[in-house]
């Protein structure tokens, strides 16, 4: 314990399931955490669980897809903690609309949050590595949807997927000779509360009643769900530098279901 002792991370969409998880990790490790979100109860009880357990948090309201919110959440962790040495992008929202049916206000909001809210974080991020000279490890969450298509619908949020991938691989190449490394992790089917969540962000939808319950198939070699903290375990690794010689890599957090 404590690969991350005296370092500053930020994790976005951290109320809950994967980003809850990532927080509480890398808390673990000694790390101070940021905790952005939109839903502030549960961004607060995050930062709850961490101190409870001797850990350093803040919880801050940030719509990733605003610049100025994430501009906010930067400087916050920067103040607070002196410096930034982790992001980890993990926020983010979905649709399930047919293609055809899907309005252009429910592509550009899945777009903004998914593809545009990446990269802003990563952008702020960068920006206050690069001043303090000393590295540093960007995660974005992707999905196994950002390799392969899985099902029909959520065309927006596989091309968001598709495309935090190439950006991760662009700060990885970009940026390796400062220090920085940029890896992107792929979850599989993950037991979190995101449905309920999608249910929830469905109801302000332009297109409400082409919205569908997503569904879980059971299709990965090792047949169940993971917890979300067998994702923040993969992050924390990342974020290490146990991690050192690792960027621009796209990491399978799946049970094996892109090997079938």
């Amino acid at each position: 314990m404590g690969k991350l002792r005296g370092r500053s991370a930020i994790v976005t969409g951290g109320a809950s399931g994967i980003g809850r998880a990532c927080a509480i990790r890398l808390a673990r490790e000694g790390g101070s955490i940021t905790v952005g979100d939109v839903r502030d109860e549960g961004a607060v009880e995050t930062v709850e669980l961490i101190r409870s357990a001797g850990g350093e948090a803040i919880a801050v309201h940030c719509d990733i897809g605003n610049e100025d919110h994430v501009a906010d959440m930067t400087a916050k962790a920067v103040d607070t903690y002196g410096r930034l040495d982790v992001l980890v992008a993990n926020a983010g929202i979905s649709t399930r609309a047919p293609l055809h049916e899907l309005e252009l206000a429910d592509w550009e909001r899945v777009l903004r949050v998914n593809l545009t809210g990446t990269f802003l974080c990563a952008r702020a991020a960068l920006r206050r590595m690069l001043v303090q000279g000393q590295g540093g490890s960007i995660i974005t969450i992707g999905s196994v949807q950002s390799l392969v298509i899985s099902g029909s619908g959520a065309a927006s949020y596989k091309a968001s997927k598709g495309g935090i991938l190439m950006l991760t691989r662009s700060i990885a190449a970009e940026y390796a000779d400062d220090g920085i490394r940029a890896n992107c992790v792929l979850p599989g089917w993950i037991d979190t509360e995101i449905q309920a969540h999608m249910e929830e962000e469905s109801s302000t939808w332009v297109s409400q009643a082409s919205y569908q319950a997503r569904t879980y198939p059971v299709e990965a070699p090792i047949r169940r769900p993971a917890d979300p903290m067998e994702v923040a375990n993969v992050v924390a690794f990342l974020a290490s530098d146990e991690a050192s010689f690792m960027t621009g890599a796209a990491v399978p957090v799946d049970g094996g279901y892109l090997a079938i």
